[in-house]
């Protein structure tokens, strides 16, 4: 008997024969499964609203029975997605949230270039929604900024700056106060940018010195802006002062050290780096968040706050559950956990070898636990990389089996050749 259950209903020894997620959506490659550990009801619980059950093939749930299905649904049956209104509803508001800031933002920095002063209730009402988008689900708005986009503005930089920096500061605890000071800081690091030539801020190849004295002349000018707006709390006059100063001493304009820059100054900084490191541009390429986070954390010791920078990366956790990443050795596997100690050395479920075979399924390698650290991650899957398509397809031939390789033609479609 098939019966349709609620991820809360799970217990060990029932027969999984389906959920309501796409099986590449969720961190596990297979459907039909039989729950034999927490791990596995808790990362259903985590990626699925309901499943489906065989209680011939496992146990019954305990609880009154959920609606019975007539048969076991066939996978083309299945809902491919989580149909959740609320959660749909919740996605839909952050995403329109993060428009709308971006256009109020816009306006203001608008006013700015005419010369008028930065409009305070504006930035600030779009601060506070921020705050409390962040504050309600800060990965849901750091995925916004992650979507491929090359509408690359002012705007939108610096609202995703806004974004990640207070994201950081909800991670480690930023008093209320401060968290607001935090947020119109990063919203604001940029705003002498404004008074840059265009020809400058939109040239693709290096700035020549003479050029570059100009660009940085973009923090003092944001310093007299704010200047003469009223009720700018001194923190966010200091963060769009010197988030270009470095640990060393070796930023500008002031040339400061370790000990002169402040917490939120440095907190700022780390996340505008971060920012420009992976965001989408017409004319340069585009580092992924895995190596944008290697460079802030092989530079901490000299240019950056190394604890900040370790803070930062357990705010992002880099590599979410479930995403698919390949390995110096060629090797490819799903992430199943992370350490909220060493979040760029998770836990993964292999699912090909260095050939592109597909593995027995349980095959599990603990990044930070390895002898050596020769194996580490070169970069993140998207799911309609190629690769992924071929994996399905040869999982799907492949089961109970022991995989088939990939052919030449298979390996230069997915770009491994």
């Amino acid at each position: 008997m098939t019966k349709k259950i609620n991820v809360q209903q799970l217990r060990k020894g029932m027969f999984i024969c389906g959920t309501d997620r796409k099986w590449l959506e969720a961190p596990f490659f297979r459907r039909k499964l039989l729950i034999t550990s927490d791990k596995q009801i808790n990362t259903l619980r985590e990626y699925c609203e309901f499943v489906y059950i065989d209680t011939q093939k496992g146990v019954d749930v305990i609880s009154p029975p959920a609606a019975q299905i007539p048969s076991e649904p066939h996978d083309d049956e299945l809902p491919a997605n989580r149909d959740s209104t609320n959660e749909s509803d919740e996605n839909n508001g952050y995403k329109q949230h993060y428009d709308e800031s971006q256009t109020i933002l816009n306006d203001v920095l608008n006013d700015v270039r005419l010369g008028r002063c930065v409009d305070n209730p504006k930035v600030r009402g779009v601060v506070q929604a921020l705050i409390v988008n962040i504050v309600k689900d800060s990965h849901a708005m750091i995925e916004l900024i992650q979507r491929k986009d090359k509408n690359d503005t002012l705007a939108r930089k610096s609202v995703n700056v806004g974004i990640l920096a207070l994201a950081f500061g909800k991670h480690i605890g930023i008093p209320k106060d401060k968290m607001y000071a935090l947020g119109l800081g990063a919203l604001l690091h940029d705003v002498g940018m404004v008074q840059i030539p265009d020809r400058i801020l939109s040239k693709k190849q290096p700035l020549t010195p003479a050029e570059r004295a100009i660009m940085e002349k973009h923090t003092e000018y944001g310093l007299a802006v704010l200047a003469k707006t009223p009720e700018i709390p001194v923190d966010v006059l200091k963060i769009v002062h010197s988030h270009h100063e470095r640990m060393d001493g070796k930023g500008y304009p002031q040339k400061l050290q370790a000990k002169e820059i402040g917490l939120l100054v440095r907190m700022v900084t780390i996340a505008s780096v971060y920012e420009a490191l992976t965001r989408e541009r017409f004319y340069t390429e585009t580092l992924s968040p895995v190596a944008a986070l290697r460079y802030l954390y092989t530079s901490g010791k000299t240019v950056f706050d190394a604890h900040l920078v370790e803070k930062f990366i357990q705010a992002l956790g880099i590599y979410p559950s479930g995403c698919v990443v390949e390995l110096n050795t060629g090797e490819i596997g799903i992430v199943v956990s992370v350490s909220s100690q060493d979040r760029l050395h998770p836990v993964l479920s292999m699912v090909t070898n260095a050939q592109k075979q597909l593995l027995p399924e349980g095959h599990l390698l603990d990044l930070a636990g390895q002898k050596t650290k020769d194996i580490r991650i070169i970069k993140t899957l998207a799911m309609d990389d190629p690769i992924i398509e071929l994996l399905m397809l040869f999982h799907e031939q492949a089961k109970g089996g022991s995989g088939e390789a990939m052919t030449g033609a298979d390996r230069n479609r997915a770009g491994q050749a």
